[in-house]
C-alpha cells in the first residue's frame, strides 16, 4: 500500500507583497511544518489550553501582544523541533539581489555560471544594501528606482538608472559601476525583460514578491528531499495563487533534476502528490502552527540581540533553509581576496558598459588576473569597510 504523502503546511510573516522598501517590516519569514493534519489539532489544542487563548485561532500576531510571547513561541518552536524549515530573507538585501538578476544576469547570461561561481551576485547585493541602507540612512533613491523598475520593467520609470542623468552624483564606486552598467547595457535589459511588462502578467506583477522564491526552495531542496511524497497546503496567497501552475511540473515527479550555479551541484526534488492546496487557517490548524513559526522567526532575526530572544535564534538558526538571505559583511570585505577580485570585475563590466564592447569576452581571463594581482594582502583595501562602504 502506498505510502500517504508528508502534509507540508506553510504560511508567511513580514508579508508587503512587492514593496521591498517597507520601513517597518524589513524582515520576511515563509515557514514550513512536518504535521499530520491530527497531530497539528492536538498541539493547538493543547496551546490554547495551556495559555488560556480565547480567539479562535493561534496567529502571531495577537500572541506578541501578550507579556509571555516569547514563553509561547518558545513551546512551540520546541514542539516543532526537527519538524520545520524557515527561509528568512532580508526584503532590502533580496532588492540588491533582484537588481542583480534583472539587470546584470540579462547581459551576463550566455557565461553566468562564471559570475555565480565567484559570488558576484552576493557582492553586489551586498555591498548595494550596505551602502543604502547603513547606520539607519533614509532609503536611498537608486534603492526607489530598482524597486519602480522592477515592478514596471520600463527603463524610463527608472532615469537614474538608465539614461545616467543622477551618475554624477552617486559616487560611491559601486553605485557608479552598477548606473554605468545599467546604462550601457539599457537596450539589452529592456529587450530581454519585454515579455514581464504585458499587463495581467503574474511574473511581472510579482516579480518582487519572495514567496514564491520561498516556497521553490523549501519544497524542491528542502522536505523534498526528506520525504517520497508531498502534499503541500498554504495560506492562502495571491502570488502563489498566481504563480501554482510554476510547482505542477513536480507532480508524480520521481526524478531529482540536477542543477548547477557555478559553485556546487545540486538537485531538485519534490514529488507532489498532487498541486499545491490553498487554505484558510480557520480550519486548518496546521496553518495556525506554521502563522506562529513565520512570527517567532521574524523576531528571532529582529530581536537578535534582546536575550530574551536568544533561544528562539538558536532554534531558528537549526530550522533555517540554507538558501536564507541575509546580510553578511563576508562577502564584501576587501581585506579578503574574492571581494577585491569582483570589485575590480564589476569596474571592468561598467567600463565595457561606457564603450559599448561585449561583455562577456575572456571575462575568464580578466577573473583570473584579478585573483593573481589581490594575493598580496599589500594590494587590498587598507581600510575595506570605510573605503568600500563608506556613506555617501
Amino acid at each position: 500500500m502506498l505510502k500517504p504523502p508528508a502534509l507540508i503546511s506553510c504560511d508567511e510573516a513580514g508579508f508587503t507583497g512587492p514593496k521591498l522598501l517597507d520601513e517597518d517590516q524589513t524582515i520576511f519569514a515563509y515557514a514550513s511544518i512536518d504535521l499530520t493534519a491530527d497531530e497539528g489539532k492536538i498541539i493547538v489544542e493543547e496551546m490554547r489550553a495551556k495559555y488560556k487563548v480565547q480567539s479562535p485561532e493561534l496567529k502571531a500576531g495577537l500572541l506578541r501582544k501578550r507579556k509571555n510571547w516569547t514563553e509561547i513561541a518558545q513551546d512551540l518552536a520546541t514542539r516543532l523541533q526537527g519538524r520545520a524549515m524557515v527561509m528568512i530573507c532580508d526584503k532590502r538585501l533580496n532588492l540588491g539581489g533582484k537588481a542583480y538578476e534583472y539587470i546584470f544576469e540579462p547581459v551576463l547570461a550566455e557565461n553566468s555560471a562564471l559570475f555565480y561561481r565567484y559570488n558576484l551576485h552576493r557582492f553586489v547585493m551586498n555591498a548595494l544594501h550596505r551602502i543604502m541602507y547603513a547606520n539607519g540612512q533614509p532609503v536611498h533613491q537608486i534603492a526607489i528606482e530598482l524597486q519602480t523598475f522592477m515592478r514596471s520593467f520600463k527603463p524610463e520609470d527608472a532615469p537614474a538608472l538608465f539614461d545616467g542623468s543622477h551618475q554624477g552624483n552617486h559616487a560611491h564606486i559601486v553605485v557608479n559601476c552598477v548606473l554605468r552598467f545599467a546604462k550601457g547595457f539599457a537596450a539589452k535589459i529592456a529587450e530581454e525583460s519585454t515579455h514581464l511588462q504585458e499587463d495581467e502578467n503574474p511574473v511581472g506583477k510579482w516579480t518582487l514578491d519572495l514567496t514564491t522564491t520561498a516556497l521553490w526552495s523549501l519544497l524542491l531542496t528542502g522536505w523534498g528531499h526528506r520525504h517520497a511524497r508531498l502534499d503541500v497546503l498554504c495560506d492562502e496567497s495571491k502570488p502563489l495563487g498566481a504563480m501554482a501552475d510554476a510547482f505542477n511540473g513536480f507532480v508524480g515527479k520521481t526524478e531529482a533534476i540536477p542543477i548547477n550555479d557555478g559553485q556546487s551541484p545540486r538537485t531538485l526534488k519534490a514529488n507532489l502528490a498532487r498541486p499545491i492546496r490553498f487554505g484558510a487557517s480557520i480550519d486548518n490548524p496546521t496553518l495556525q502552527i506554521a502563522d506562529v513559526i513565520a512570527g517567532l522567526s521574524v523576531d528571532a532575526i529582529r530581536y537578535a540581540n534582546n536575550p530574551d530572544f536568544a533561544g528562539l535564534k538558536r532554534w531558528l538558526d537549526r530550522h533555517m533553509h540554507i538558501d536564507y538571505t541575509l546580510p553578511d559583511d563576508d562577502w564584501i570585505d576587501t581585506r579578503k581576496i574574492q571581494p577585491c577580485v569582483n570589485l575590480a570585475v564589476l569596474q571592468e563590466l561598467a567600463s565595457r558598459a561606457d564603450r559599448g564592447a561585449d561583455p562577456l569576452n575572456g571575462m575568464g581571463a580578466v577573473y583570473a588576473a584579478a585573483f593573481k594581482r589581490f594575493k598580496s594582502p599589500a594590494s587590498r583595501v587598507r581600510h575595506p569597510l570605510k573605503t568600500l562602504l563608506g556613506r555617501i
